[in-house]
């Protein structure tokens, strides 16, 4: 059966997210999937906008920012935020970045693919 746009356009922000524990941080956070918005937003901040450019400042914060949300789905954090996010627990940063790859189907080379398109 069809899709209408109706219905297509209803699907807009139901992410899939899953709990995850993170002993470095003494709890749980969740972590989502990405909108095809979120995974452009993830492309621009490793290329800066260049084709074979490539910016690691931060970047693992700057996607856990990204890709954290509370119970209900909703962003947990600015990109403002990852500033102090860069200062947490390698172990915890690198936990939900994990987590979010894997969620969102990107291979650890992610950083080095997004920097070649």
């Amino acid at each position: 059966m069809a899709l209408t746009r109706e219905e297509i356009k209803a699907k807009r922000g139901v992410l899939p997210r899953e709990a995850l524990d993170v002993p470095a941080l003494g709890g749980t956070v969740y972590v989502s999937k990405m909108n095809a918005r979120m995974r452009d937003q993830f492309e621009q901040m490793v290329t800066g906008g260049k084709v074979g450019g490539m910016n690691l400042d931060n970047i693992r914060a700057r996607f856990v920012a990204l890709v954290t949300v509370d119970a209900d789905g909703k962003p947990l954090f600015t990109q403002e935020d990852a500033d102090w996010i860069g200062e947490l627990d390698t172990e915890a940063v690198q936990a939900i970045v994990d987590k979010g790859f894997e969620l969102n189907g990107i291979g650890q080379n992610a950083v080095e693919e997004a920097a070649k398109n």
